[in-house]
């Protein structure tokens, strides 16, 4: 367990609130703990990670991405010690969940041609465009995911299907990411994760 997680790479760590989420290298592990530092994390992100809380850690390996649970054992500024955790998931591409989506999505070289965003996965995203666009073509784009989150990659049109909107004809465009930094998925990733957790509480709530 231990080599599996030390060999990993490109890790996100994600506090009780979302926004605080950010990048982490380990510094150090054993069997018993994991050293992290959050090396770009403000005083104000730093100050939601907090000794005894849980925190979602995702990470990628040669097979894929890595996703676990653990708790908070000890911090001092960007250093965050966690229990080494009895088990992970291991993450393929297929099981890349679709999720609601109502965030930010520009495009670099157009301008609000996006009316409605719709869902979002780590591979890839559907919207409403106010223009059509085209399969062969690969589009520079950015998605918003929190405060302090933005993706920057490529997208392709893979679907493109003419749709009344709000009484006007436009296009709900289903695209696949190209280009896209491997910790920018795992960031999509944990985002779908935390999506799906929120609709699971909110429905055992009712």
């Amino acid at each position: 367990m231990q080599n599996i997680i030390k060999n990993g790479k490109d890790f996100r760590i994600i506090p009780e609130k979302f926004e605080s989420s950010t990048i982490c290298s380990i510094t150090d592990s054993t069997d018993a703990f994991i050293d992290f530092n959050l090396p770009i994390a403000s005083a104000d992100e730093l100050s939601d990670y907090i000794k005894g809380d849980e925190v979602e850690i995702f990470g990628s390996n040669n097979d894929g991405l890595i996703y676990f649970v653990t708790k908070i054992t000890d911090k001092d500024g960007a250093k965050i010690t966690v229990e080494m955790p009895k088990s992970y998931k291991n993450i393929q591409r297929r099981e890349y969940s679709r999720v609601d989506f109502h965030g930010e999505l520009s495009f670099v070289d157009y301008e609000g041609i996006v009316l409605q965003t719709e869902d979002i996965s780590a591979g890839g995203l559907k919207f409403i465009s106010s223009m059509p666009l085209e399969e062969h073509l690969e589009y520079n784009i950015n998605i918003g995911l929190s405060n302090n989150l933005t993706i920057k990659c490529t997208m392709q049109p893979i679907r493109i299907q003419q749709v009344d909107f709000k009484g006007k004809n436009v296009w709900s465009v289903s695209g696949k990411f190209k280009n896209i930094e491997s910790i920018d998925r795992i960031a999509l990733v944990q985002y779908s994760f935390r999506s799906m957790t929120e609709a699971e509480n909110m429905g055992g709530e009712k």
